[in-house]
C-alpha cells in the first residue's frame, strides 16, 4: 500500500498579493458577504500554495517541489492553517487576507478556531495518512485544539519550540522535535524560517535516500536527529561561536527559481564573438528514468502485461526518428538511487542501458545536487575514472562541489569549495593523461561571480582541459550569466567545447553561442509537461497550453480516492464523471461531440474534485478551440492524437514531455 504523508503548516503574514481592500475577520463571519468580497478580489486569488511568501512557506514548498520533482505529485500533500479560512488544502483557491492567531489572546484563537472547525477539519483531513507533520508556532498550534482523533498506527509529528510541549499531547504516537534559538544558531538560519529549511534538508535527504526513509522515520522519529544533525553549521556545543544578530535573519539557503525573462538588448547587441564559434552548438537532456510503456492501452488505461520497465518501457529517441536531442547527460547519483538499475548500467554499460546510439554523445556527472550539503564530495578521483570507463561514458566530468546559496555567501565557505573543486579537476586530468582511458575528460568551473568564474576557466584552460563545464549557474538570472560568460569570452581558445550545466533558455541561446557555449543541458522543457497548470503543452509557433486534467479513479488516483475517503463522493459517482469526461473528449477529437459539450464533462468532472473551474475553463477552452496536437507533425501527436492534452499518469505526461522535446530541439536547430 502507497506510504501517505501530510504536511500541516501555517499560513504566514507574507502574501503575494496585499491590495487595500483584502478581506478582513469580519469578512468571514459572514458567509454571504465572503463570496462577493472574494468576486471583488477575483484578479488576486491564487491557490494557498502560491499565495504565501513568508520564509518558512517557502523553504517549505522547496522541500516538497524537490520531493515532487523526484518521486512524483502523490508523494506528499500540504495543508495549510489559515486564520481566515481555516485548515485549507494547499490547492484551495483563496483571496487575500489580513487575519492572523498571533494578534489573538489564547482565549480568542481557540473561540476563532472553533469557529472555523479547524479541530474537525484536522481530524478529517489525517485520515488514510500514515505520517503527519507539523510545522507550525505556539500560537497556531493552540488553535488545533490537540488531541485530535487518530488511527492506532499514524505518527504526528512536530516540529516545534519548547514552549510548545504544553500543547501537545504526551501520547505514544504523538513526537516533538525540538527546534528553538539554539538550533538556529547551530543550523545558522534565522528562527522564523527554520521549521520549513529543515523539511527541506529532510527532502534532500529522502531524495539521495529513497522514501523507504520516511516510513523508518515514522517507525523510529528519533531518527530525525541523526539525519538533521548532519547538516548543522556548527555542533550545539560550540554555538556561542555565532553571532546572534548575523544569524536572526533568515536567509535563503538557495535562489529562487525565477520567471523566464528577456534577454537585455543591450547584451544582444554588443556580445563579442567567442574564438570557438565555429563549433557547433549541441542540446545534451538529462536522463532521469523517462520512459513509457510503448504498447499502452489509453482506451482500458492499461499497461502491457507483464513487462519488465527497464527492457519493455522506450525512451524518447526510440519512438521518434531520430532523437531530438544531441547528446545524453547521466549523474552518478541518478544510477546508484536504484540497486537493479545500477546492476544493470554495470553488466551492460551506459549506451545498452539506454540504447542510445553509439555514436552519440553520453556525458557522465556526479551530481553534485545531490551532495550538495555534504562536507566533501563522497568520490575520490580513482573511483570516478574507473566509473566513466567502465560504464562507456563518452565524456567524463570532474568532481566538483557546489557554491550557491548560502555557501556563495560565505566567503570562507566559497573558498574552500572552490580549492576543492580545482583539485579535484587538477587530479582528474593528470590522472587521466597518465592512464590508458577513452572518454574525454571535462573540467568543471565553479564560482560565486564574473572574477571567480574567469579564474576557475583560466586554470581549467591551463591544466591542459579541452573541454570546460561551467557549474552552479542552472538556477541563475540569465543577466547574470551572460555577465559571467562575458568576463570569461576573451580567454576562450578556438579548440575549447564548454557547456553550461542545466540551462536551456531559447530568448538567450543566441547570446550563449556568441559568448563561447558550444552545449548545454536542460529537461525543463520535458518536465513542464506535468509540473503547472498553464503551460503543459508546446507548439511550434510559440504557444503554450494547459493540459486538462482527468485524474483516475482507480489504479493510482490517490487524489480522487481521498475524496472518497473524505465523504465528498462514492466511487461510482467519480466512475461516471471520470468516463463522461473522457468520452467527450474523444468524442470531440472524432468530430462527434461539440466544444461546448466536451468542455462541460471535463469541468463538471473537475469540479467535483475541488480544481477551479472558472480558471480551468479558460485553459480548457483555448486548448481544444486551437487543438494544436492536430497541427502537430511529431510521431506523439500523430499517434495518440488528443491523448497527449491529457494530464493523467506517466505514459500520456511523459509522452507530452518528450512532444515538449521535441518542439524545443527543433526551434533551437532552427536558431543556427
Amino acid at each position: 500500500m502507497h506510504f501517505k504523508t501530510l504536511i500541516i503548516t501555517s499560513c504566514t503574514g507574507e502574501k503575494k498579493f496585499k491590495p487595500e481592500n483584502q478581506l478582513l475577520q469580519a469578512d468571514f463571519q459572514a458567509c454571504d458577504n465572503l463570496s462577493i468580497k472574494e468576486k471583488q478580489l477575483e484578479e488576486y486569488m491564487v491557490t494557498a500554495g502560491d499565495m504565501y511568501t513568508g520564509m518558512q512557506h517557502l523553504r517549505l514548498m522547496e522541500g516538497v517541489k524537490i520531493l515532487r520533482d523526484k518521486y512524483g505529485s502523490d508523494v506528499v500533500d500540504v495543508n495549510i492553517v489559515s486564520a481566515g479560512y481555516g485548515l485549507i488544502s494547499e490547492n484551495r483557491r483563496i483571496a487575500p487576507y489580513e487575519v492572523t492567531f498571533n494578534t489573538m489572546s489564547p482565549k480568542e484563537i481557540v473561540a476563532w478556531s472553533k469557529t472555523l472547525r479547524i479541530k474537525e477539519s484536522l481530524s478529517t483531513a489525517i485520515k488514510g495518512y500514515d505520517l503527519i507533520l507539523f510545522l507550525l508556532g505556539d500560537k497556531y498550534l493552540r488553535a488545533l485544539e490537540l488531541p485530535v482523533l487518530t488511527s492506532g498506527d499514524q505518527r504526528l509529528i512536530f516540529f516545534a519550540s519548547g514552549t510548545s510541549r504544553k500543547l501537545i499531547p504526551n501520547e505514544p504516537n504523538y513526537f516533538i522535535y525540538e527546534v528553538g534559538q539554539k538550533d538556529a544558531k547551530s543550523f545558522s538560519y534565522g528562527l522564523v524560517a527554520l521549521k520549513g529549511y529543515l523539511f527541506k534538508l529532510l527532502a534532500q535527504d529522502l531524495v539521495l535516500n529513497g522514501t523507504g526513509l520516511i516510513s523508518q522515520i515514522k517507525d523510529s522519529p528519533d531518527m530525525l536527529s541523526s539525519i538533521l544533525d548532519k547538516y548543522r553549521k556548527v555542533p550545539l556545543e560550540q554555538e556561542s561561536l555565532f553571532a546572534i544578530e548575523e544569524i536572526a535573519k533568515g536567509v535563503a539557503t538557495e535562489k529562487k527559481i525565477l520567471p523566464k525573462e528577456k534577454v537585455p538588448t543591450s547584451y544582444v547587441s554588443d556580445a563579442p564573438r567567442a574564438k570557438n564559434y565555429g563549433i557547433s552548438m549541441r542540446y545534451f537532456i538529462p536522463e532521469w528514468d523517462d520512459r513509457v510503456d510503448p504498447t499502452y492501452n489509453f482506451i482500458k488505461d492499461e499497461s502491457t502485461e507483464g513487462r519488465n520497465p527497464y527492457l519493455h518501457d522506450v525512451y524518447s529517441h526510440e519512438i521518434f526518428d531520430t532523437p531530438n536531442y544531441d547528446g545524453v547527460l547521466i549523474s552518478k547519483v541518478k544510477i546508484e538511487e536504484s540497486n537493479i538499475k545500477k546492476a544493470r548500467v554495470q553488466a551492460v554499460g551506459v549506451h545498452d542501458f539506454i540504447r542510445y546510439p553509439n555514436s552519440k554523445p553520453i556525458m557522465g556527472d556526479c551530481g553534485a545536487f545531490g551532495y550538495i550539503t555534504d562536507e566533501e564530495p563522497p568520490y575520490t578521483t580513482e573511483e570516478i575514472l574507473d566509473y566513466y570507463e567502465d560504464l562507456g561514458f563518452t565524456q567524463g566530468v570532474s568532481i566538483d562541489h557546489l557554491i550557491v546559496g548560502d555557501f556563495a555567501k560565505d566567503p570562507v565557505e566559497r573558498k574552500r569549495r572552490y580549492d576543492i573543486t580545482r583539485r579535484n579537476a587538477a587530479d582528474f586530468i593528470q590522472k587521466w593523461q597518465t592512464g590508458n582511458f577513452s572518454f574525454e575528460p571535462v573540467g568543471v568551473a565553479q564560482g560565486w561571480d564574473p572574477q571567480s568564474y574567469l579564474e576557475s576557466v583560466g586554470e581549467l584552460i591551463d591544466m591542459g582541459y579541452k573541454f570546460i563545464a561551467l557549474g552552479g549557474v542552472a538556477r541563475t538570472p540569465t543577466k547574470q550569466i551572460l555577465e559571467i560568460l562575458n568576463k570569461v569570452v576573451p580567454i576562450i581558445p578556438d579548440y575549447l567545447q564548454f557547456h553550461l550545466f542545466g540551462v536551456a533558455r531559447l530568448d538567450a541561446i543566441p547570446t550563449f553561442r556568441k559568448l563561447g557555449v558550444t552545449s548545454f543541458d536542460s529537461a525543463s522543457h520535458l518536465r513542464r509537461a506535468w509540473l503547472g497548470s498553464g503551460s503543459n503543452y508546446f507548439a511550434m509557433d510559440g504557444k503554450t497550453y494547459a493540459a486538462i486534467r482527468i485524474p483516475p479513479v482507480d489504479g493510482h488516483g490517490v487524489r480522487v480516492k481521498k475524496m472518497i475517503e473524505a465523504g465528498i463522493g462514492t466511487k461510482e459517482e467519480f466512475k461516471v464523471l471520470e468516463v463522461n469526461a473522457l468520452a467527450a473528449l474523444r468524442g470531440f477529437d472524432r468530430g462527434n461531440v461539440t466544444l461546448d459539450d466536451a468542455l462541460e464533462a471535463v469541468l463538471t468532472y473537475d469540479e467535483k474534485i475541488g480544481e477551479g473551474r472558472e480558471k480551468h475553463a479558460d485553459y480548457y477552452r483555448r486548448v481544444l478551440e486551437d487543438q494544436p496536437w492536430k497541427k502537430c507533425d511529431c510521431k506523439i501527436c500523430r499517434e495518440i492524437g488528443i491523448e497527449v492534452i491529457i494530464f493523467r499518469g506517466n505514459n500520456r505526461n511523459r509522452r507530452r514531455g518528450f512532444h515538449n522535446t521535441y518542439v524545443f530541439y527543433n526551434q533551437f536547430k532552427k536558431i543556427f
